[in-house]
């Protein structure tokens, strides 16, 4: 078997497999080299090392890794920008909160990172050793892929038009606020058909790409999906319109990488937007930092982009508060942050009240979260911050920080994989089945977002009712469709016929 899976995986995987081999053991003895001798700036640079080769690693092989190298961009906007930019200026980073915090939060990113590029190759490996059995596909009578997609593209109107409805109301509400005071005090006053209808918009649209529409269609659906998330951007949240550009990206390349009826997804042109994008997305990001707090913009145009890098990097911050105050999170003994967005969700839904007699976690910020639920986020921001956490300000939170406090390196370690594996699932899976790419679309609208969200935040879609309920309903959907078009059809003939 060993022979075997040598003779099939590439020359291309074998070389960057050496290299992340190599890259580990030199970047863990630096690392270790650092702490013991007090050279924090080796520690940093080790942090660097392990960085940039990982990413040398996926460029190997970059459209069946691209998830992993967007995985890796957003640990160092997120994480490592805070203390990286304060290095290029000559200052010590290691005296922000404690030297030991410090410590902990460089070896926690570089363990986590050499993790999942482990699991990358764990599932890569795993792959080539048990490839995929193709097995003759029995299609259900009543379920129809065409029917099934025009099921979606028909939802996916309805559910856009009551999307941006609801984005409209958010911004009549927060009118004359400001951005923080979002997480406190907006609360929809739109019917229960229009909420709902709204909220399924993202599961309708991953369905809906899942059955891999033409590329025109698809190009004017995602440029809908971006200025979706301008309303939120507008009140002053920069997340959401991010993740749908990344969203809309990954997509492209998913696409491109089945190369399906020889068509290119990602071209010259493609190219050339993407290239003139980036810069201008970064200022524009940068500057809106001061834009939302109705601030002049004061700098250069390099400035505002390391600027914007820095103030980005706060989750850093985050770790560096969880390691110190970790005894004094409220309720520590009963709490598991790592799937804390899951079990909030599960028991503390309204179905999950009733089940399990659990109480109302509350819209935002409020004590009732930080008590009885399992969010690290809630937890951290009302220990830090007391009374302006109420008033809506918080510090988010971040899967390393989470699986550390929860069972400590190992927890990071075995975390990490995970995420590496997922994040191979989504080249790998997609394409394979309609619910299989839909599941794996889902994944990929928040995945990116994990360094400074909750751990399984990605997963939460999975026990939701909605989600289930958009695929059942899309189904049926489809069945009555395919049973209208049969019977116009049939009506039309005994017209013809007379």
């Amino acid at each position: 078997m060993s022979e075997r899976m040598s003779e099939n995986i590439s020359t291309k995987k074998k070389i960057s497999y050496g290299l992340y081999l190599c890259s580990s053991i030199v970047g863990l003895l630096l690392l270790n080299y650092g702490r013991v001798n007090q050279i924090y700036n080796l520690m940093l640079f080790a942090l660097l090392f392990v960085l940039v080769c990982n990413l040398i690693f996926t460029i190997f092989e970059f459209r069946n890794r691209i998830a992993v190298f967007l995985f890796h961009m957003t640990l160092f906007l997120f994480l490592i920008s805070r203390i990286f930019i304060p290095y290029l200026e000559g200052k010590a980073w290691w005296t922000r909160y404690s030297v030991e915090a410090n410590v902990f939060a460089v070896s926690a990113i570089i363990i986590s990172m050499i993790s999942i590029v482990f699991g990358c190759i764990i599932y890569e490996v795993f792959t080539v050793v048990f490839p995929t059995v193709r097995v003759r596909k029995k299609k259900i009578k009543f379920i129809d892929n065409k029917k099934l997609f025009q099921a979606a593209r028909i939802a996916l109107f309805i559910c856009m038009i009551c999307f941006f409805i609801k984005e409209i109301d958010k911004l009549l509400i927060m009118s004359g606020h400001f951005y923080e005071d979002y997480y406190s005090i907006y609360k929809s006053r739109l019917p229960f058909f229009l909420k709902f209808s709204a909220n399924c918009m993202p599961y309708v649209l991953c369905i809906y790409l899942a059955f891999k529409p033409p590329k025109i269609e698809t190009f004017f659906v995602l440029c809908t999906y971006i200025i979706s998330a301008l309303p939120m951007l507008k009140i002053g949240a920069r997340n959401p319109f991010v993740l749908n550009c990344l969203f809309a990206f990954v997509y492209y390349v998913l696409r491109d990488r089945l190369g399906e009826n020889k068509e290119v997804w990602i071209g010259k042109f493609e190219k050339t937007i993407i290239v003139i994008a980036i810069p201008v997305f970064i200022l524009f990001l940068g500057a809106y930092n001061y834009l939302r707090a109705d601030e002049g913009i004061k700098m250069g145009a390099s400035e505002l982009a390391v600027d914007f890098m820095y103030k980005q990097g706060t989750t850093y911050d985050t770790l560096l508060q969880g390691y110190i105050n970790q005894d004094k999170l409220p309720y520590r003994e009963n709490q598991t942050y790592t799937f804390g967005a899951l079990s909030n969700y599960f028991y503390h839904n309204t179905l999950g009240r009733k089940l399990f007699n659990t109480p109302d976690l509350g819209n935002g910020n409020c004590l009732k979260a930080v008590y009885n639920g399992h969010s690290f986020s809630h937890a951290i921001s009302y220990t830090i911050l007391g009374s302006r956490y109420i008033a809506g300000e918080g510090r988010g939170s971040s899967y390393i920080i989470e699986n550390y406090i929860d069972w400590g390196y190992p927890g990071i370690i075995a975390f990490s994989i995970f995420l590496g594996m997922i994040c191979m699932f989504i080249s790998y899976g997609f394409g394979k089945n309609w619910l299989i790419s839909t599941i794996i679309l889902n994944i990929v609208t928040s995945i990116f977002f994990v360094p400074r969200a909750e751990s399984c935040s990605f997963l939460l879609f999975l026990i939701s009712y909605q989600f289930w309920i958009t695929i059942i309903g899309i189904i049926i959907f489809s069945f009555f469709l395919s049973m209208f078009i049969k019977n116009k059809n049939n009506f039309d003939n005994i017209g013809i016929e007379g």
